[in-house]
This record gives C-alpha cells, sequence and structure tokens, in this order.
C-alpha cells in the first residue's frame, strides 16, 4: 500500500477489525451495529458526495438533485451497516475515505424501497423502471453464468470513495483490500459495479477482472458505462458462476 497520512482503518460502528497501520492500535468499542452514530453517516455522506460530485453515472441516477443523491448515499450506507460492512479510513484523526459493501445474501437496491422512489420525478421514476434496471440486470446476465444470483451470493462493493485531497495516497486500495480480506475469509467472490475505463484498471491491480459491460442512457446528462467486475478469492479458484 502507498505510504499515507492513514492512523487506522476501521468500520463505522464497532471495534477494530482490521490490522492498523503501523503498531496495532484498539479502539474502545463501538455501539451496536443498529445504533451507529447518526453525525458518522453524514459524515460518510459527504466524503461521498464529495467524491462524487463530477460522476455522470450519479448525475443520471439522482437527476441532479443533491437531496436524491443524499438520500442514495445515505439508505445504502444504513443497508450495508445492517447487512454487510461499512469500513472508514481515517487520516489524521478524521474520516477520509469510505467503502459500503454488502454481505453474500444481502441483495439489495435503494431503488426497490417503494418511499424511494415515491419522491422521484416522474422522468426519473420511469428511467429507473424501464431503462437502468432492466439493462442493470442483463449486464449480471451476461456476465455470469448465474446471472444476477451471482452478485447475490459474493459480497458486492457498493460504494468505495475517498476525500479528493487525499486521492492516490493508498486510503482506497486499503479500503478494498479490507472488504478482500472480509471475503477471502468466507472463501466468497466481490462483485463491484465501475464506470471508467480508468477504475477498470485501477480495480484490476487489486485482482479484480471484467466480466461485461453494458452502456446506459440519461436524460440530462451524457449517460455512462457499467462495467460488472469481480474478485475471486485470494489462493483458491472460485465455483462457476
Amino acid at each position: 500500500m502507498d505510504s499515507c497520512a492513514t492512523d487506522v482503518l476501521c468500520t463505522l460502528t464497532t471495534c477494530l477489525f482490521l490490522r492498523p497501520i503501523p503498531p496495532p492500535v484498539f479502539p474502545p468499542a463501538r455501539p451496536p451495529v443498529c445504533a451507529a452514530p447518526e453525525e458518522e453517516v453524514e459524515g460518510a455522506v459527504q466524503i461521498f458526495v464529495d467524491a462524487f460530485r463530477e460522476d455522470m453515472g450519479m448525475a443520471a441516477f439522482s437527476g441532479g438533485s443533491a437531496r436524491v443523491q443524499r438520500d442514495i448515499f445515505r439508505r445504502t450506507l444504513h443497508a450495508c451497516l445492517a447487512r454487510g460492512e461499512v469500513y472508514l479510513a481515517l487520516a489524521d484523526g478524521a474520516p477520509r475515505g469510505v467503502a459500503a459493501a454488502l454481505a453474500p445474501g444481502a441483495d439489495w437496491a435503494f431503488y426497490e424501497q417503494e418511499d424511494f422512489m415515491r419522491e422521484l420525478s416522474a422522468y426519473l421514476e420511469e428511467w429507473y423502471s424501464y431503462h437502468y434496471v432492466p439493462t442493470y440486470e442483463e449486464l449480471y446476465r451476461n456476465a455470469f453464468v448465474a446471472g444476477p444470483r451471482a452478485r447475490r451470493d459474493a459480497w458486492n462493493l457498493k460504494y468505495l470513495a475517498v476525500a479528493p485531497a487525499l486521492q492516490r495516497r493508498g486510503l482506497g486500495r486499503a479500503l478494498v483490500a479490507a472488504v478482500c480480506k472480509q471475503a477471502d475469509a468466507g472463501a466468497k467472490n466481490i462483485t463491484a459495479d465501475v464506470k471508467s475505463p480508468h477504475l477498470v484498471q485501477w480495480f484490476r491491480k487489486s485482482g479484480f477482472a471484467h466480466r461485461a459491460v453494458k452502456n446506459f442512457a440519461a436524460k440530462d446528462s451524457a449517460g455512462f458505462p457499467l462495467w460488472c467486475m469481480v474478485r475471486e478469492p485470494a489462493g483458491e479458484t472460485a465455483h462457476q458462476l
């Protein structure tokens, strides 16, 4: 991992799961998953907002609405806290990076929540229902023999972000390594959806392989491609998906 100002890697809601850098430091136990401090969740939301500010996919997902964008990140964080893991990268004592992942068997999407869909414009609701969802499921059918079930059977990295001022200093790789450690412990694959060729190459350096790509249209933005990537457990050949 690149040298950086990272003090420690931790989960959002529990005591240290990972090996901190460099000497072991064990922070006090934190509240259980269901009681994550809301100010910490909002801090993680802000990291996502800052990191995804120019992201064309997020512009399409939110219809250009800052409120909808924050709602997407907030819902995803709470879902991963309840059904997976949320890791923070701390630099200079403050959270500067976030990785949110769903555990195997916990397939979940913010656009499947009725209260989320009710708050959308008519156009955005139609875009999700008739364009994004069917195209996204086709992406996974093209990527795996098992189709979308492969995503449900794996760790699913929903979002990864590092504060822009601290990018290219190793925090992102440390966060991905945390998810990989969890997946390897259970001999599970990791799936990730990636929106640029640069990030495809970045994930390949962490052991991911590209399986399929689809293009998504959007009314008020240029649209975006989405690559489906997968990482098999270290030291093993995963079963055919």
